[in-house]
């Protein structure tokens, strides 16, 4: 029996065909969940991440990243998000996730680490095992990078002189330590979610707001505030966190490969945040916004008015967070 050359030119595309359908289906497409906006700095580390790993696997692994408002995701979801698969991997601020995971949020607590060189040297590498035991335990989760964004502070649409200037204002905090700050300090601090952040300002709602430079450029804090009070107060502490399901139904290789180039990212992200916060408060100036430092007499009074609620915080959150704050602050002395 002959074979026409057309049934085989036929056979062979359809082959071809099966063979393509059976690379595609061999290949694993992951989401990659952040709260920040699509352009701001930490989504475009996040898609030059995922793009290297497509990239070095072959495009076996495809990680598409999804920042704020292409997905139905609050920042406060996005651990719950990854535990249930929804999104195999989630940009998690331990601020904003303190509800689950409360004993993870030593970061948080007024200036337990103020330096993102200590951070990286010092507190990351002795969090780690301790986060993943969390993760793990109660959210089938684990981290594979630890970040962390530059130091917040406070801007405000009316300067002050210190921080006697603070008492009766109303400032937008992202999480409850910034809010018995204020307190602390005689104002109040009122929960906003980023997307509410500058209408608020616009609108009298609230007197300032605490994030970091970079957002504060991003956001264009410019436009709505005069001045940055540079307190230093805090590591905004993230983690990149997968599904150990998902983690897991990878291939070895895979697996070892976005380890491997998630320890490869973090020096990058590291030395991204640092430049991105010394351009950030330049740029700022250069629009017109005052940058003042605090007191040595005010930083005094900052750190013996917030010692309290680490103490707090700690003796309410058990022996797990006791001992994260206190590696923290011995981390970064």
């Amino acid at each position: 029996m002959t074979i026409s050359p057309r049934l085989l030119s036929l056979g062979a595309a359809a082959a071809a065909l099966t063979f393509s359908a059976a690379v595609a289906a061999a290949d694993f497409n992951w989401k990659f969940y952040t709260y920040f906006a699509p352009n701001d700095k930490p989504t475009l580390l996040h898609k030059a991440f995922a793009e290297d790993v497509s990239k070095a696997s072959n495009d076996r692994l495809r990680i598409q990243v999804y920042a704020s408002g292409e997905l139905p995701y609050k920042a406060s979801d996005v651990l719950r998000s990854v535990a249930r698969n929804q999104v195999q991997i989630g940009d998690v601020a331990f601020g904003f996730v303190a509800g689950d995971v409360p004993q993870l949020n030593a970061l948080s607590m007024p200036f337990s680490c103020t330096s993102i060189d200590k951070f990286y040297d010092n507190a990351a590498p002795n969090m780690e095992k301790d986060i993943n035991e969390v993760l793990g335990g109660k959210f089938k989760t684990q981290s594979i990078m630890q970040w962390v964004m530059p130091p917040q502070q406070l801007w405000l649409t009316n300067p002050v002189s210190g921080i006697d200037g603070l008492k009766n204002l109303k400032v937008r905090a992202w999480n409850r330590e910034q809010v018995d700050m204020m307190a602390a300090l005689g104002g109040a601090g009122v929960t906003v979610t980023p997307a509410e952040v500058i209408p608020s300002l616009q609108r009298g709602v609230v007197n300032g707001a605490f994030t970091a430079a970079v957002p504060a450029l991003d956001w264009k804090f410019y436009e709505v505030t005069k001045m940055g009070y540079m307190l230093n107060l805090t590591l905004a502490h993230q983690a990149m966190v997968v599904n150990q399901k998902a983690m897991h139904e990878l291939p070895g290789d895979l697996q070892k490969l976005l380890l491997d180039k998630a320890q490869e990212w973090a020096p990058k992200y590291r030395a991204a945040m640092i430049e991105a916060d010394r351009e950030a408060r330049k740029q700022l100036q250069e629009k017109g916004m005052t940058l003042m430092d605090v007191s040595p007499a005010d930083m005094e009074k900052l750190r013996a008015a917030t010692q309290p609620i680490g103490e707090a915080w700690a003796a309410k959150n058990g022996p797990m967070a006791s001992k994260m704050l206190a590696g923290a602050i011995d981390a970064c002395k």
